[in-house]
């Protein structure tokens, strides 16, 4: 089973979310019934708590000398993907309104090219980045969360922004780096801690996904899929001409994350008039994160034997 997940790109984390989401799809109450330990640890419950540990570990293996290369790529990357999803979401409204377009709501739109999938990210560069690569991993959380698209409804004047789901998402990062350059031994303990929580993470993002629900956007949430890549092609063209890197952390993080579905509803609480798009929105989200979770790490893949392809030879 572990040879087989290896072959796979991001498979150690891919295998077990798809295993969990059929499972979800098919006894969705399943591990709710059994309750108590059983339930937090494979009922999809504990999912904020694993990431929290998983950008720990990563901020324990942050030299603060890393820091400049850090910001110096995924700073950048992230920025443009931020002004990205500004000008695109205001564009979005502008343009077409909240009922959107090829039946496609702005609140789909946005939440879709908004969302990065850090549980994937990570894996993938686990098995093609490097350790600064992965040390980004609480960066890119912050668009693991709603707070960009609750962003742009703010400037648009129709919501409101809120600031601890960012700082909750950063904390964790900052007290493994504090831990970790103040005592290089925390490494022992923490080291080996991402690839032991990365198939445990997948199990649990898997409890939330319902397959059916994600046929049921039909060619929406296909064409949303294909709006996304082409959309966020930026990143890559970014990472590989302006900063002279492979491309791979930057294509890493084109991919949705399946807790993105929750995010049209949390935005239109502070907007209801938003309400009557979330029911499509979320079908259409399910769609992009289970097509962009498979598609992603075969692209990334292929864009790595591209690059290296001497080196493997």
């Amino acid at each position: 089973m572990v040879k087989f997940m290896n072959k796979i790109p991001a498979g150690t984390f891919l295998v077990p979310m798809l295993l969990s989401a059929l499972v979800y799809t098919i006894w969705p109450s399943l591990f709710s019934s059994i309750g108590g330990v059983t339930e937090a640890f494979l009922g999809g419950s504990g999912t904020n708590f694993i990431i929290g540990l998983i950008c720990f570990c990563s901020g324990i293996g942050i030299n603060v000398n890393t820091l400049g290369k850090l910001f110096k790529r995924h700073g950048v990357l992230l920025l443009v993907k931020l002004v990205l999803c500004i000008a695109l979401g205001l564009g979005f409204i502008a343009l077409f309104g909240q009922s959107g377009i090829w039946g496609i709501s702005a609140l789909a739109f946005i939440v879709a090219i908004c969302s990065m999938n850090p549980a994937l990210y990570v894996s993938i560069v686990s098995d093609f980045g490097d350790e600064v690569d992965k040390a980004a991993i609480g960066l890119v959380g912050l668009f693991g969360i709603p707070a960009v698209p609750m962003l742009i409804y703010a400037v648009s004047g129709q919501g409101k922004i809120e600031w601890m789901p960012i700082i909750s998402t950063i904390l964790p990062l900052i007290l493994g780096m504090i831990l970790g350059n103040l005592d290089k031994d925390f490494s022992k303990i923490f080291g080996a801690g991402i690839s032991v929580l990365l198939p445990i993470l997948g199990w649990n993002i898997g409890q939330s996904m319902n397959l059916i629900e994600g046929l049921q956007s039909g060619i929406y949430g296909v064409i949303l899929v294909v709006l996304f890549y082409i959309l966020m092609s930026p990143l890559v063209l970014v990472d590989k001409k302006v900063l002279k890197n492979d491309g791979i952390a930057a294509l890493s993080m084109n991919s949705v994350a399946g807790v993105s579905a929750s995010f049209p509803a949390i935005v239109a609480q502070s907007n209801p008039d938003l309400a009557p798009y979330v029911t499509s929105a979320t079908t259409q989200i399910v769609t992009v994160a289970i097509i962009t979770i498979l598609i992603t790490p075969m692209l990334t893949r292929m864009l790595h034997k591209r690059t290296y392809q001497n080196d493997i030879k």
